[in-house]
């Protein structure tokens, strides 16, 4: 096995490790905050506030990737992330749990800018789609992994308190196993550099479709474990695996997509994924459980082709020097979507119910969608 390939599985794992403790109580987070008290005003204040510090701490995260080691930025990016956890599962006052959530907004997108630096300087410019691939599905087979976990462990009754606590300290640990990750290559470049790698029509093109699509995590954030609980009436360990075995497939959809994306043009593995993405939205708000289920995976079955459909967009559209600062663009792209989502769709989901938010922002995926056919020609080319 080449170099570069161990580096991306070494990558990937530690990775897919990380989000797997971030992402494993993601979406009890609003079914938590709900248990407390705090009301659907508040829980999407809270959740905006938590990635709208990406606004201001995004794209300063990503060019100091570009001049300090990535690994030395993650394990920074973890001690916070500790901290955000140890001190939610502390206390229940609100302005204290918004406290801790800028804390993990700050944390959690300099680990973001850091990881996704790391993993594409470490691409070399071979192998790239088979790198996306193992990189894609070691995440969300992880992720899921993580879901059910923690939907099982919550419904023993095991406080939830305690579970924030436990992750906490896995952070910690991770952060010490970070200094185990490969050295990057760091440069100093001047910001009109990256000016002009971003104000390109194919580049401002995909920044559209990110933000459009990005949209649905705001409302998946505050209004989709609510829709499992309250809705559709599930229990934690029924939530859980609902989202995690979703979310588990998607590791082998990564696969898939990676796989093909050498056979079929890449803007139609961008139709496929926002068309899939958007039905399976709206279509998962059934009343039936195994019914959204199954469309919640056919969603999936999208989403997994949209982030195979960036990693290769990104990696293939600027030059690896500066990849830390203009991979953040879009990773705040991604955070004005959600922000926007999770400020507007947390009241209308306790107003007008849960499952309105993902109907809405699954119609919004399709308006990307119908753009996507319009403006065809600004679909970056396949190059490998």
């Amino acid at each position: 096995m080449e170099n570069s390939l161990k580096k991306t599985w070494q990558i990937a794992l530690f990775n897919g490790i990380t989000k797997m403790l971030v992402q494993g109580v993601g979406f009890f987070w609003a079914i938590f905050f709900s248990s407390i008290g705090f009301s659907g005003t508040q829980i999407g204040i809270i959740v905006a506030l938590t990635i709208i510090t990406g606004l201001i701490s995004i794209v300063p995260s990503g060019i100091i990737n570009d001049r300090i080691k990535s690994k030395n930025l993650i394990t920074l990016a973890l001690l916070i992330i500790a901290i955000q956890f140890i001190g939610i599962s502390q206390t229940q006052a609100f302005p204290a749990v918004i406290i801790f959530s800028i804390f993990g907004g700050i944390g959690g997108n300099l680990y973001t800018a850091s990881a996704d630096s790391i993993f594409y300087k470490s691409m070399e410019n071979r192998n790239v789609t088979k790198k996306i691939a193992i990189y894609q599905s070691i995440n969300y087979l992880l992720i899921g992994v993580g879901l059910i976990t923690s939907g099982q462990i919550l419904n023993l009754d095991i406080p939830f308190q305690t579970l924030i606590f436990s992750i906490g300290i896995g952070f910690l640990l991770m952060a010490i196993v970070s200094r185990t990750l490969p050295k990057t290559i760091t440069t100093n470049f001047e910001l009109f550099h990256y000016k002009s790698d971003i104000f390109r029509p194919k580049v401002l093109f995909f920044l559209l479709i990110v933000l459009l699509f990005s949209i649905h995590f705001g409302a998946e954030q505050t209004s989709y474990g609510l829709f499992l609980e309250k809705t559709l009436q599930l229990e934690k360990k029924w939530i859980g695996l609902y989202m995690g075995s979703a979310i588990f497939l998607m590791g082998f959809w990564a696969i898939f997509f990676s796989k093909i994306l050498g056979k079929i043009k890449v803007k139609s593995l961008l139709f496929t994924g926002l068309l899939i993405s958007s039905i399976g939205h709206v279509a998962m708000t059934v009343k039936d459980p195994i019914y959204s289920f199954l469309f919640r995976m056919f969603h999936e079955a999208g989403d997994a082709a949209m982030y195979v459909f960036f990693a290769y967009g990104i990696s293939t559209m600027f030059d690896v020097k500066r990849i830390g600062g203009n991979s953040s663009i879009f990773t705040l792209t991604t955070i004005i979507g959600a922000t926007i989502g999770s400020l507007i769709f947390g009241p209308i989901g306790e107003k007008f119910g849960y499952d309105t938010p993902l109907i809405i922002t699954g119609i919004v995926i399709f308006i990307a969608f119908i753009l996507a056919i319009l403006f065809n020609r600004l679909i970056v080319k396949y190059q490998e």
